[in-house]
């Protein structure tokens, strides 16, 4: 995310690098540990939290800036959800089911 900055009669732009996120369970069933995925499968969890049906996680802090494989986890099972860009700034991450697939909506 860009910010327009200006400071006396300077001007700045900025590029915000932290990511303020929350995720919304929108599905029956109770999903965990939303997650980046690497390319050699190491998983780093973004939002640690048990999020049941039709709750939101709390709202974590984090680095990431760019675009990164996402998964969740329910029932035992990881759900890898594709690729998305985390731009920086508060983001919430809607998270539904569609034919037994589980997918990401950014707001």
């Amino acid at each position: 995310m860009l910010i327009w900055v200006q400071i006396a009669s300077c001007t700045h732009w900025l590029i915000e690098t932290e990511t303020r996120i929350q995720a919304e369970n929108e599905t029956d069933k109770e999903i965990y540990n939303l997650s980046l995925v690497s390319e050699s499968g190491k998983i780093e969890v973004l939002i640690p939290d048990i999020i049941k049906e039709g709750e939101r996680s709390r709202v974590y802090k984090s680095q990431w800036v760019g675009k990164f494989d996402f998964a969740v986890f329910s029932e035992d099972s990881r759900f890898d959800l594709g690729r998305y860009e985390l731009k920086g700034g508060m983001v919430l991450v809607q998270i539904r089911e569609e034919n037994g697939e589980f997918l990401l909506k950014f707001r």
